[in-house]
């Protein structure tokens, strides 16, 4: 695992979850709640995406590629503004968690750690619960129907290295990272437990 990963979460230990306790009698309200979304082009991300807005009323759900779509909604991706639209997108998800809008949705491949980490950075600064999620697609991992539904014209061979790449196993699953200060992150399943 990178150092970059580690460093990321140096701060966190290891627990299971533990229901917070109750102070002076009353529920505390539980936190705001920032989804980073994973998973490979044309796996399923954009979907539940909708799904948990769905779920929860509302959301703000926040993708670098949203940056190559053109006033009339194509998507023209353009390489060399990569890097300029992965911190177009951190600067909307830091502006969301100013306002303290939830759930905020990161809706993008996230194939290495050190593409989340800025986002958990922020969720930790403005106290934002933290849920990993990936679609549950039978296809996730199989190039050639990721290639077929992938919206953005995704080339083969990059969908391809992309899985070469992908950093599967970043967390334990389905464990609770609790973090000091009463903040914490989860992996997988969020939704329904609570």
């Amino acid at each position: 695992m990178g150092d970059d990963f580690v460093e990321a979460f140096s701060n966190m230990n290891l627990q299971q979850n533990r229901r917070r306790r109750r102070r002076h009698g009353r529920r505390r309200e539980r936190p705001n709640k920032l989804f980073i979304l994973r998973g490979l082009p044309g796996s399923g991300k954009s979907h539940l995406a909708r799904e948990i807005k769905n779920q929860f009323g509302s959301a703000e759900i926040l993708s670098t590629d949203d940056y190559f779509r053109n006033e009339d909604g194509d998507y023209i991706f353009q390489g060399y503004l990569l890097k300029q639209a992965h911190e177009w997108n951190r600067d909307r998800a830091r502006s969301a968690m100013e306002e303290g809008l939830s759930p905020v949705i990161i809706d993008n491949t996230n194939i290495h750690a050190w593409e989340m980490k800025p986002y958990v950075s922020m969720a930790l600064e403005y106290d934002y619960q933290v849920i990993f999620r990936e679609p549950e697609t039978s296809w996730k991992w199989n190039v050639n129907k990721l290639h077929r539904k992938t919206r953005n014209g995704v080339p083969y061979k990059t969908i391809e290295r992309m899985l070469d790449d992908f950093e599967e196993e970043i967390l334990p699953r389905r464990r609770l990272l609790e973090v000091e200060s009463q903040k914490w992150i989860s992996t997988n399943q969020y939704l329904g437990t609570g």
